[in-house]
């Protein structure tokens, strides 16, 4: 069986908003924001290779950055930075576990994708 991974996808916003409500003293106010488009996506590399290749296709986005979504070890760059910690990992392994679940579940041989 090949390995499966799990990477982080952000697009850039390509023009695209999202309408947002937000409570001030003054009251309820609603307003435009910028919508930062991502996806995860769990699969082996063939599978998330054409997962995001279709993925691009229908919606015209262009990726902005990738990332490996993954527990980070003692060494590892972004552990050793304190971006990523013990309890980041935690929360990740809990996620990759419920992906790996819902992955195994597919019958289409397709990577799963989510979003962000």
């Amino acid at each position: 069986m090949e390995l499966l991974i799990c990477q982080d996808f952000y697009f850039y916003n390509n023009g695209i908003y999202k309408g947002i409500a937000k409570c001030s003293p003054e009251g309820w106010f609603s307003d435009l924001a910028k919508a930062e488009p991502s996806i995860r996506i769990f699969g082996t590399k063939e599978q998330i290779r054409e997962a995001i290749d279709t993925y691009i296709e229908m919606t015209e986005m262009n990726v902005d950055e990738v990332h490996n979504y993954q527990v980070e070890k003692k060494g590892d760059y972004y552990y050793d930075l304190g971006i990523i910690t013990d309890e980041d990992n935690k929360v990740i392994k809990k996620n990759l576990t419920k992906y790996k679940e819902q992955y195994n579940q597919l019958s289409n041989n397709k990577a799963l994708i989510t979003t962000i």
